[in-house]
């Protein structure tokens, strides 16, 4: 195997915003959501952001007007953190990361409780770590990997570069590179693209290439997934 010698992968931490859902009626939430941008536009401006929700009674379809709303104020949900399997599933199926709940360390009389509870929490915060998210574009030839987690991406994907994520990948803009998702063998992984023009998808070793991407799926939103050992292309 020849030994890669020219490219270099570096580990960058970006700011993901928590955005906790206390209600679920979409025209107050629109409203303070157009509010908290407005008043924070240079802060917020296509931020990532989980949504957290708290109100039990949410359905999917009102997270589906939520995640528009962000859209709509120039933010990115990336992810949510739920127990209702209903807008967990809609997360899974439109590309979005699904975090597990924000561990909290308690307060403890001994320094020897507090280094348990400490290390306790550390490795639950192992298991659900938070995606790779990549805020520039990608340009051609640029390779990009995501090592043990999700990967997700607020920038055009040039044509010639090369995205390789152990998990999901969540695009959200063109992408007109390669996506390979699922590369130790995962073949939950999903791929969900907000514009699609690429040239190849991969899940778990499972590819297809494009010369011409057919019209039904160029620039489209389409999800990607695993069915019965093939590649389906799901256009939402």
């Amino acid at each position: 195997m020849e030994k890669l010698n020219k490219i270099e992968i570096k580990t960058q931490t970006e700011t993901l915003y928590t955005l906790k859902v206390h209600i679920n009626d979409t025209d107050v939430l629109a409203q303070e959501i157009s509010t908290l941008s407005c008043d924070n536009r240079q802060k917020f401006q296509y931020a990532p952001v989980i949504l957290q929700i708290e109100d039990k009674n949410l359905s999917a379809n009102e997270l589906a007007v939520l995640v528009e709303i962000l859209t709509q104020n120039d933010m990115v949900a990336v992810g949510i953190r739920s127990d209702k399997q209903e807008l967990i599933d809609f997360a899974k199926f439109s590309g979005m990361a699904v975090f597990g709940k924000p561990f909290k360390l308690k307060k403890t009389k001994s320094s020897r409780k507090k280094e348990t509870k400490t290390t306790t929490n550390s490795s639950q915060n192992k298991a659900y770590q938070a995606p790779k998210v990549v805020a520039n574009e990608v340009n051609s030839f640029e390779q990009v990997i995501a090592k043990d987690s999700d990967l997700v991406l607020l920038n055009e994907v040039r044509s010639g570069a090369e995205i390789m994520s152990f998990g999901h990948i969540s695009a959200y803009k063109e992408v007109q590179g390669s996506l390979f998702a699922g590369i130790n063998g995962n073949e939950k992984a999903t791929i969900f693209v907000q514009s699609f023009n690429a040239q190849l998808i991969s899940i778990a070793g499972i590819y297809r290439r494009f010369d011409t991407v057919p019209s039904k799926l160029y620039a489209r939103r389409v999800m990607i997934d695993l069915l019965d050992g093939k590649l389906r292309f799901q256009v939402i």
